[in-house]
C-alpha cells in the first residue's frame, strides 16, 4: 500500500472533516484497479487488512459525498476499533 499509516493518523470520530480527509487519503479505485473492484470489495466487508478497512471507509465517504450526508462517520466508528487493533494503538 502506498499510503502507510500509523495509529496516530487516526482522526477523532467527532472531527467530521478530519475523518473525511482520512477516508479520502486512500484511493480505492486506484488501489484495487477499478470502480467495480473497489465497490465490490467494500460490500464484502472482509476487514482482514488495513487496505480492506481503508477501502470500505473510502467507499462510504464517496457515497456520503454523493448523497450529501455524513453517513461515513458511522462506518468510521465501526471500523475504528479494527484500525486501532491492526495499527497497534495503545489502550485499544
Amino acid at each position: 500500500m502506498k499510503n502507510e499509516i500509523s495509529w496516530q493518523d487516526l482522526p477523532d470520530p467527532a472531527d467530521v472533516s478530519g475523518v473525511f480527509a482520512f477516508a479520502m487519503s486512500f484511493n480505492g479505485y486506484e488501489e484495487l484497479g477499478s470502480f467495480e473492484a473497489c465497490t465490490s470489495a467494500a460490500r464484502e466487508r472482509r476487514r482482514a487488512s488495513l487496505a480492506d478497512l481503508r477501502n470500505e471507509l473510502f467507499c462510504a465517504a464517496r457515497a456520503s459525498r454523493h448523497a450529501g450526508s455524513t453517513g461515513y462517520l458511522g462506518t468510521y466508528e465501526a471500523l475504528l476499533p479494527l484500525f486501532r487493533h491492526m495499527l497497534g494503538a495503545p489502550g485499544r
